[in-house]
């Protein structure tokens, strides 16, 4: 004789002899996440329609020109997933995994340095390919490709004058 309970995502399998526990897996949606550029701000997201474009070179709304695919996250919440966030600062966007950096995770609330929280991007494993974030002052830069900015090392200088900040999180 066997009884079903459900909490949570948790499959609880109750058997009168044993007692056995199973959690449901939940598998990534894999979608990417696009990478825009309009002379101040580089912009990331995974909703196409935001700026009208995802093919590379070409200009989208709001000045922004595509520079194609950044890298890939999932759409949903997977198991041992974790929330990719946007804020925006009313100059340029910053990216993290990690809310505390900001101090808010809610959608419309400001937090440190003047970033709103604008929701969650997508999300992202604990362990996958390193996204990398860089800073030049006025704008975070994130890229998969070390060779774009040549350094990974936190706190070292590469080209177009960023600066390395290390890894903002690990994408698909």
């Amino acid at each position: 004789f066997l009884q079903t309970y459900f909490s949570s995502k948790t499959f609880y399998f109750f058997n009168t002899s044993k007692i056995k526990m199973a959690s449901a897996q939940i598998a990534c949606n894999k979608v990417a996440l696009y990478r825009y550029w309009n002379g101040k701000d580089h912009f990331y997201t995974t909703n196409a329609q935001e700026i009208g474009t995802t093919t590379a070179g070409l200009k989208g709304k709001c000045g922004h020109t595509s520079e194609g695919t950044a890298c890939y996250i999932s759409s949903n919440q997977a198991s041992g997933y974790k929330p990719l966030y946007r804020y925006f600062n009313g100059k340029e966007h910053f990216y993290t995994a990690n809310p505390h950096e900001i101090g808010t995770d809610v959608a419309g609330v400001k937090g440190k340095y003047g970033y709103t929280c604008e929701g969650i991007a997508g999300y992202v494993p604990s362990v996958g390919t390193a996204l990398y974030r860089y800073f030049n002052g006025t704008d975070h830069f994130y890229t998969t490709n070390a060779q774009e900015i040549g350094t990974i090392t936190a706190g070292l200088k590469g080209k177009y004058g960023y600066k390395s900040e290390g890894i903002a999180c690990y994408v698909l």
